[in-house]
């Protein structure tokens, strides 16, 4: 099994997950459009391991970004043309990845950050369909966009916007927004 293949099937399984949770409990949610929270910083002694830079992202410090904070629930709400009815935030002591997901009136939008390099994001499904203009690269696969900016790759799952061609088009801006943040 290939790194890119674990690596699709843990971010498959940490959305199930997610999404499971979802009946366990609710989170209020403003809609205001409050700049998001500044990322908390580590000192040198506690920072992870960092891959060579390719080009300058947030994941170039050794520090993946949280998807919580990078988008504002007005955000939110304006990509997808849903209401938020709860936030499910990971659990940044969980590991590398960085994950964040909103729960819609109709649907889910799942954010997973985490380092990548170029050889790493090169090994994927051979079915994965390759997306232009995104980051440095990405490509669809089993309903998630991976786009690939500098050392940081960005996992999007969206549903709700009623087919997979609107599903890719909030998934592709959500993308977009996320990389603008970093």
């Amino acid at each position: 099994m290939t790194a890119r293949t674990v690596r699709v099937l843990l971010a498959a399984t940490a959305a199930t997950g997610l999404f499971a949770l979802t009946a366990c409990g609710s989170i209020d949610v403003s809609t205001d459009d409050a700049a998001p929270s500044p990322r908390p910083t580590t000192s040198a002694a506690s920072a992870s391991p960092t891959v060579e830079p390719t080009t300058d992202t947030a994941a170039d410090s050794g520090e993946v970004p949280n998807p919580c904070e990078l988008l504002t629930p007005a955000d939110v709400n304006a990509l997808t043309s849903r209401e938020i009815t709860q936030v499910d935030r990971g659990d940044a002591d969980s590991g590398p990845t960085r994950t964040c997901q909103w729960q819609l009136e109709e649907g889910v939008l799942a954010v997973f950050l985490s380092p990548t390099s170029a050889d790493d994001f090169a090994v994927r499904d051979p079915d994965a369909i390759d997306v232009d203009g995104v980051g440095d690269e990405a490509y669809t696969s089993a309903g998630h966009l991976f786009v690939r900016s500098g050392d940081l790759l960005v996992d999007v799952y969206a549903t709700g916007a009623g087919d997979e061609a609107g599903d890719q088009t909030v998934a592709t801006a959500t993308a977009e927004k996320i990389i603008s943040q970093l």
